[in-house]
């Protein structure tokens, strides 16, 4: 399993400076196969420095949620870090 890319990212407007919250579909390659599986995440900044992200998945996945989840959220984490986020 491998998230490709995220597309149509839209941010939902919120009056809490510290949290963006997002929706998007996830490009996902399983199994030679191509899907786009519609997720919403959040990344809240601590007070401590760092970045708290958390993502929910809109549609039920014929795949382990876990392992997805967990590669979903680094993959987020890397767009953030690279500011590839609106």
């Amino acid at each position: 399993m491998k998230i490709v890319e995220l597309t149509n990212i839209l941010r939902k407007e919120t009056h809490i400076y510290y949290r963006r919250e997002f929706k998007a579909d996830a490009v996902v390659e399983i199994m030679q196969q191509t899907r786009n599986v519609p997720v919403e995440f959040v990344l809240e900044h601590k007070p401590t420095g760092g970045v708290d992200v958390s993502a929910t998945v809109v549609v039920d996945l014929d795949y382990p949620v876990m392992p997805f989840m967990s590669k979903l959220k680094l993959f987020i984490s890397d767009l953030d870090k690279r500011g590839a986020l609106p």
